[in-house]
């Protein structure tokens, strides 16, 4: 930051009253250049972008009349340029407000994966028992899934085709059309555990590369009872992150 107001001071010590002026029959009178507008709009959108409109350098800043930036005689335009300079001196020893920088696709993701398992506990207590959804099977998974993705996400395509693979045609569970993301749900049971889910996510990796509108596919495997006993293997082996295609197995809870 410092580096910036260092810049926009440079660049503001350029304007000066004879080459923002004018001469008429009644003497010389400032006349602001495009430039040194510009530069007064980014020297207020900076001020509060990083310190906000109730921080003293934005009061400094406002200490300047803004009449002055066109019909001034150069006493006064100086006095005001001044004014803006020394707003700009005084960042440096301002605090910045914090900037919260917004979530990102897989930002979003990674908390609903990671808030999966304590959603579905939640789900089970319900006042007075009222019937509920309880997850014990992958169509579970997927509705209850279904319902966390549309917190974030407006086009959720549901079992759409997937290109044909090995004589064969499937369905995907989920595919975020603006994102190019496929979303696959699998939940272990008997039978399904490290080969078995390994196997298959090795055949979701082949048949998805296929899909055009697929450039990431999240293989999402809900284990509530801990059946997987290497899940960072199996993450280290079919993760993958190429230009054209990435591939994130996430595996849930971390037991």
């Amino acid at each position: 930051m410092k580096e910036k107001i260092d810049d926009l001071i440079t660049q503001g010590q350029k304007f000066t009253f004879e080459n923002n002026s004018y001469r008429s029959q009644y003497g010389v009178y400032s006349k602001p250049s495009d430039e040194f507008l510009a530069w007064i709009a980014t020297v207020e959108d900076f001020i509060i972008q990083n310190f906000g409109e109730n921080s003293s350098v934005f009061r400094l800043y406002k200490k300047f009349d803004d009449r002055f930036i066109s019909g001034y005689e150069k006493d006064d335009f100086e006095r005001h340029h001044t004014k803006l300079i020394a707003a700009l001196k005084a960042c440096h020893n301002a605090t910045p407000i914090k900037t919260v920088k917004p979530l990102t696709q897989a930002d979003l993701l990674n908390v609903i994966f990671d808030r999966f398992h304590s959603v579905v506990i939640q789900l089970r207590k319900r006042y007075n028992s009222k019937p509920t959804l309880d997850v014990q099977d992958e169509y579970d998974v997927q509705d209850l899934l279904h319902c966390l993705l549309k917190l974030h996400f407006a086009d959720i395509r549901k079992e759409e085709w997937t290109p044909s693979y090995a004589g064969g045609s499937s369905r995907m569970d989920f595919l975020l059309k603006d994102e190019q993301l496929v979303i696959e749900v699998k939940m272990t049971r008997k039978g399904l555990a490290d080969k078995e889910l390994g196997k298959q996510l090795i055949e979701d990796k082949a048949k998805y590369k296929a899909h055009p509108d697929c450039k990431r596919l999240v293989c999402f495997t809900y284990d509530p009872e801990g059946r997987i006993t290497n899940p960072k293997g199996i993450q280290n082996d079919l993760n993958q992150e190429d230009e054209d295609f990435i591939v994130e197995i996430i595996i849930k809870p971390e037991n």
